[in-house]
This record gives C-alpha cells, structure tokens and sequence, in this order.
C-alpha cells in the first residue's frame, strides 16, 4: 500500500514533454506524450479483461498544484474522481481528475457525477470540440501524498515510482486536470 506523506516533503518536479523525452526510452516516451484516450488503448490491449475501477469520487480541498494549474483561488474546491484501468486484477493506469466547484463547471461537474464507472474519455473523446491544452511529466515516488490511498500499486510492483502526465482539458468552457499514472513503466535512462 502506498504510504501518504505531505506534499511539501516531496516535491513534484514538472517536465515540459522535451525535458521528459531526455530521461526516457523512445517506446516509453511515445506512450506518455501520446494524445489519445488512455482507455481506449487499455481496452484494446485487453479487451476481454478490461476494468475501469472507480477509487472515489468526492469533494476535496486542491492542493497547491492542482489549484495553480486549474488558476483557482483559495477558497474553491473541487470534485475529485480516482480510478484504476485495469487488465484482470492488475491495474496499468491510476488517474485523478480535478474540476473546481465553480458556476461555470456546473454542468460539466452533473455530467461527470453520473459517470459511475465509465471513463471519462467517453464524454472528452467523443466531442471534437475538447482541447489538451498543458502536458507534462514527472517521475513521482508511490510515498507521495499523490498516491495516498490508492492500494493496487504496492502489490503489483517492485519499482518505487510512476511516470505521471499531468494534462488540462477546455471542455465546454471549463477547465479540468487528469492526471495519469502509468504504473508499469520504465524507470529513466541512463545518463549517458
């Protein structure tokens, strides 16, 4: 089990995508820059054993990076959803979406609390009108309060952190942050 720890103990050091592509093999670095619905490629690689394990859904203070990243101020909370992407009993991804508890994320934030346990791809993905706008990397330690309470990565692995992206999304004129979790990827290259 993941053990949770302050975030002011652990920094997360953010890489723009070059940055990250210096630390990482090419296969493992065009998995993490790709654009695409993360479910989808699960659920292609594994189509009889696909999952989408929903972790919790609630209502949450943001940290200091996700309240920077979504611009919020100090007082705005937000709705908080975690999942795991499985294949069979192992989970591939862990992902956390943020959207804050705003008028104008109203309606996205309804839509989002009847998604139970389908993905959110299914309502990003299909409208061509949502937009990736930030992406980056960072190589974060399962101790990191980013993990707390997520329990299918100490089990299924022996390496002691994941790759992270960390992504906003423009949807009907809100602002939401995903963050991924690739839990069975490489640790970086070798400095050379």
């Amino acid at each position: 089990m993941a053990m949770g720890c302050s975030d002011r103990a652990v920094n997360v050091n953010w890489l723009s995508l070059n940055d990250a592509q210096k630390q990482l093999s090419q296969p493992d670095f065009a998995k993490l820059a790709d654009h695409g619905s993360l479910t989808r490629r699960i659920r292609t690689a594994c189509p009889e054993l696909f999952e989408l394990k929903l972790i919790d859904q609630k209502i949450i203070k943001p940290n200091e990076d996700e309240r920077a990243l979504l611009e919020l101020d100090t007082t705005t909370q937000v709705l908080s959803r975690r999942i795991y992407l499985c294949c069979g009993d192992q989970a591939k991804i862990f992902a956390k979406t943020i959207i804050g508890l705003t008028d104008k994320n109203k309606l996205l934030t309804d839509r989002i609390n009847t998604l139970g346990e389908q993905s959110l791809g299914s309502i990003l993905f299909k409208d061509p009108l949502a937009k990736k706008r930030v992406m980056h990397l960072a190589l974060i330690p399962y101790a990191h309060a980013f993990f707390a309470g997520v329990d299918q990565i100490g089990s299924h692995t022996e390496k002691a952190s994941a790759w992270v992206r960390r992504s906003v999304y423009e949807y009907e004129g809100c602002d939401l942050a995903v963050y991924e979790a690739f839990l069975r990827m490489g640790e970086p290259k070798e400095a050379s």
